[in-house]
């Protein structure tokens, strides 16, 4: 049987989808810092990385594509080092303000893209017991960025990605967004089985919650919020408004609006500690 080229299909998906498009070019991320940031404080990514992966205090972690520390300086403080991979400037900046700001001096930064990291030159292969990549693998060239992952980690590497897309007519992201959905997680799982990784994967909720004084503050805020970030549908803001009147929820003098998204965690370990990372991921898994 012929094998399904996934890489190809990932590569295509990117391309066609707005979000791919935009998310490669660290330009792009300069002029969207406050933004990110303020989204990614709403939600519960941080406590559910730092729940689910291995650390020990004298670890060190690899973190690529870590914006403006908002994952990053947490597991900074848990390990003994981390290097922060960002090619973004603006992102990279405000990092190192976050991390002057709560005294962490662990965190060396390299302002790259991963694909132009250099194992042997910039980092060394294995240098990293853990190798972290939080919603940040938009690169094309998807096997040798998943392969150099491997190289660099002396035991766990982690994968943080969407898993699946909310199509429903009337579900948030439809009112929104009128392109194609960028490739999720089961592109990422087949690649590495193709690759003879055979990783492991759970699906858990991610939360996010925004609050706004009024309908009309919530619905310029999410406008202007994906407004460059993706292709909106002509009657964006018409539909936006009948979805915000619909589910905004009033809690304490305030008009509260809670998003669900399904988030994959992909993870594996090189062969010395594969054992001990997937009787403690069951164990998780069956929490």
């Amino acid at each position: 049987m012929e094998e399904i080229d996934w890489p190809g299909m990932w590569r295509k998906a990117l391309e066609e989808s707005s979000w791919g498009q935009r998310a490669v070019k660290p330009e792009y991320w300069d002029g969207r810092v406050d933004q990110f940031e303020g989204v990614i404080k709403q939600s519960n990514r941080v406590e559910m990385i730092l729940s689910r992966i291995v650390i020990e205090p004298d670890y060190t972690i690899l973190d690529i594509g870590a914006g403006p520390g908002t994952v990053t300086i947490p597991l900074a403080k848990a390990a003994a080092a981390l290097t922060a991979i960002e090619p973004s400037a603006g992102m990279l900046t405000r990092l190192t303000e976050n991390a002057s700001k709560e005294e962490v001096s662990n965190i060396r930064c390299i302002g790259k893209k991963w694909e132009d990291v250099e194992l042997g030159k910039d980092i060394d292969a294995g240098e990293h017991d853990v190798v972290l990549a939080s919603y940040s693998i938009v690169m094309k060239e998807i096997r040798s960025t998943l392969l150099k992952m491997n190289d660099a980690a002396k035991r766990y590497v982690y994968i943080f990605t969407g898993a699946g897309h909310k199509t429903a007519k009337n579900s948030f992201w439809s009112t929104i967004h009128s392109g194609k959905p960028s490739p999720d997680y089961i592109y990422l799982y087949n690649i590495l089985y193709q690759l003879g990784i055979y990783a492991n994967v759970a699906i858990m909720d991610s939360e996010f919650e925004m609050r706004f004084p009024d309908l009309d503050v919530a619905v310029q805020h999410y406008i202007q919020h994906f407004k460059g970030w993706i292709d909106l549908a002509e009657d964006s803001e018409e539909k936006l408004r009948a979805y915000l009147s619909e589910n905004l929820v009033e809690d304490d003098g305030m008009l509260s609006l809670k998003q669900n998204m399904k988030t994959a965690m992909i993870w594996w370990a090189k062969e010395s500690e594969n054992s001990e990372l997937n009787s403690l991921g069951e164990r998780r898994n069956d929490a």
